[in-house]
């Protein structure tokens, strides 16, 4: 084989396509789809910590690759792109958490932006809606923020009655002092739907997998 061909053949081996898979907030919940594709996937990509349910079974004799979240930090996205870039799959499934379309954490906290890859979504049950439901939430409409976005609530706190905060991280816990300085009702929900899951008035921060629903009544 000459080098031309030599190289044809290997470009011909890269990743090109991913789906973002949803596999849902909890094993009980995960799609027909979800499993049908990961099942079938010859490369199972993860984050590089655990989930908070266990995939063992479900993900039992397959290539798993993990992947490690970045928070615009460029070295970790150029190692996340260095590592995909060297797999010979042709395609392979991210298994997100949830529904991969909020926030799309594949596209901005593991490739940041980079479009080299075609991802496709496949949609899960959202860790939102399933934190509505064990709640015994009943919505109209809600804002949903990320946690570092103070000032974003700063526009919207006392117009909209109930917040939903997500990508809660230890460094940006200001926001709740907001809302509770407007009289808001915050609940925490860890590990939504699962045999650990707690539901509490305060923030513990002993897992990733936590969501806050903040509510008071407006006047309208």
């Amino acid at each position: 084989m000459n080098r031309k061909k030599y190289f044809l053949s290997i470009s011909l081996l890269l990743m090109r396509k991913i789906y973002a898979v949803g596999i849902s907030p909890s094993i009980e919940l995960i799609t027909l789809k979800a499993l049908e594709l990961i099942k079938k996937a010859p490369v199972v990509l993860t984050y590089d910590s655990d989930f908070p349910f266990s995939m063992e079974e479900i993900l039992k004799d397959k290539k798993i690759v993990k992947l490690k979240p970045s928070f615009n930090e460029p070295d970790v996205i150029e190692e996340n792109i260095r590592v995909l870039k060297s797999l010979e799959e042709e395609w392979g499934v991210f298994l997100e958490i949830g529904d991969p379309s909020i926030r799309n954490p594949l596209f901005y906290h593991i490739l940041g932006g980079y479009k080299d890859f075609e991802i496709e979504t496949v949609p899960g049950v959202s860790s939102i809606t399933a934190v509505f439901s064990k709640l015994g939430t009943h919505v109209r409409h809600f804002c949903m923020l990320g946690s570092e976005e103070e000032e974003l609530l700063e526009s919207l706190i006392d117009k909209c009655d109930l917040f939903v905060i997500v990508n809660i991280h230890k460094d940006h816990l200001k926001i709740f002092d907001k809302l509770k300085e407007h009289s808001y009702d915050i609940t925490f929900v860890k590990n939504c739907c699962n045999k650990d899951e707690e539901i509490s008035n305060e923030y513990k921060g002993d897992t990733y997998w936590i969501i806050a629903v903040a509510r008071k009544e407006i006047s309208r």
